[in-house]
């Protein structure tokens, strides 16, 4: 991030002495110390935030760095004490304190402190949070400014092929004689799903951009058959994901309530996706975002107009922030549609027609689905600590047993 040229930090950095081999931590319960290394799952890493000419570091638990009394603790909130100005030196940085005190590493307690002068111990060297072959700083930048980012390569080949096979094995792939097929309640029924609603990355994202004390609400897979939609189908519908999908008037006041993961287990590209989405509107430029179950056609039809088509890679994932309207039957009986001006130029041009309409309705509708027009997704929500889940259920103690240490911390906190 940068301001005026003068800054140039990364969202989320590891803040390393350039002259002892120590890192300052943050711990869970708010202590700060140092430590000769970082923990794998980026945890140990601060977020940072501009104010004016100065710069906060936020644990990825919520506590500020703070200078408070000359001393460096933590605190909850930022304020002046929880702000540092930012003084480099090529490509190292010193971070002083509103005192005029800086920051500095010992190699003996309480090892994390602050100093009269800038010298070599108050130096610090900035590293960024490299997940999935993506620098993850960039991600929550583009996150925060846009309100959703799609990030390509998440997922590998076993992982999606597990993937699948823990949906088809719900039945939740079978759309033959339906335009789709969801299934709810996903984060006990295997190690793929619970350790997908644990993602690292996502979880840096989600904790850093919305809350630490996110929960995780419910993981759904849905799996759309695009030729049943364009055939079978009468009008396009929009929707919205829990919590604002059940949401009554006057609906929820904060547009940031909810954090949404959502997974391409196969590609949507031109052929097979009726999926399209749209930022959901503030009404009146206030917080409460508009939502389509709530809003009467005319508005419903103003909104959509610029409602942009879903398409991803596969193993890709898409998150987002708030509320977004969302429909997975655009196209809605736009085969007939084509179908029928071919009747006219067939009429026009003299030609006859060999089949009748009802036939030709028929035939379609016998015909097995085709597994190439019916992709899968899967969708993660997680909502603010003072919603209730849609599925609050933890998951059971054998799918926990096979996740890693962290993936298992990470999950219980989601669903205390």
């Amino acid at each position: 991030m940068s301001r005026r040229g003068q800054i140039s930090i990364d969202r989320i950095v590891a803040l390393r002495s350039s002259v002892l081999p120590l890192y300052v931590i943050v711990q869970p319960d708010g202590a700060v110390t140092a430590a000769d290394e970082v923990s794998e799952d980026g945890n140990d890493f601060l977020t940072t935030r501009l104010h004016g000419d100065q710069i906060s570091f936020q644990s990825i638990r919520g506590h500020y760095l703070s200078s408070q009394g000359d001393e460096v603790s933590t605190k909850p909130y930022c304020g002046a004490d929880e702000r540092f100005f930012v003084e480099r030196l090529d490509t190292q940085y010193a971070f002083r304190s509103r005192s005029g005190k800086y920051l500095s590493v010992l190699d003996r307690a309480p090892f994390v402190c602050l100093s009269a002068a800038a010298g070599e111990t108050e130096m610090f060297q900035l590293f960024s949070l490299m997940m999935s072959g993506v620098n993850v700083g960039n991600q929550l930048e583009l996150l925060e400014r846009n309100g959703h980012v799609h990030i390509d390569g998440v997922l590998d080949d076993q992982q999606l092929s597990d993937l699948r096979s823990g949906v088809a094995g719900l039945g939740g792939s079978d759309a033959a004689n339906t335009h789709e097929v969801r299934c709810a309640g996903l984060l006990g029924k295997s190690t793929g799903f619970a350790r997908l609603a644990a993602h690292p990355l996502v979880m840096q994202l989600a904790l850093r951009s919305v809350s630490p004390v996110l929960r995780l609400s419910d993981v759904e897979s849905c799996c759309t058959n695009a030729d049943h939609v364009k055939k079978e189908l009468e009008a396009t519908t929009w929707h919205v994901v829990h919590p604002y999908s059940s949401v009554a008037f006057p609906g929820i006041v904060d547009s940031r309530v909810s954090f949404t993961a959502t997974w391409f287990l196969d590609p949507l590209d031109e052929a097979n996706s009726t999926w399209a989405w749209v930022k959901a509107p503030l009404a009146d430029g206030a917080h409460s975002p508009k939502l389509p179950q709530l809003s009467s056609p005319e508005e419903v039809e103003a909104v959509v107009k610029s409602a942009a088509p879903l398409v991803a890679s596969c193993g890709s994932v898409w998150l987002y922030t708030g509320a977004v309207w969302m429909s997975n039957n655009v196209g809605a009986a736009s085969f007939w549609k084509d179908y029928d001006a071919q009747t006219r130029y067939k009429h026009l041009s003299g030609q006859k027609e060999q089949t009748s309409f009802r036939a030709l309705t028929d035939a379609q509708r016998s015909t097995a689905a085709n597994s190439e027009l019916c992709p899968t997704l899967l969708q993660a929500t997680y909502v603010r600590e003072y919603v209730g889940p849609r599925s609050p259920l933890p998951a059971p103690e054998p799918v926990l047993a096979s996740l890693s240490e962290s993936e298992r911390r990470d999950l219980e906190r989601l669903t205390a």
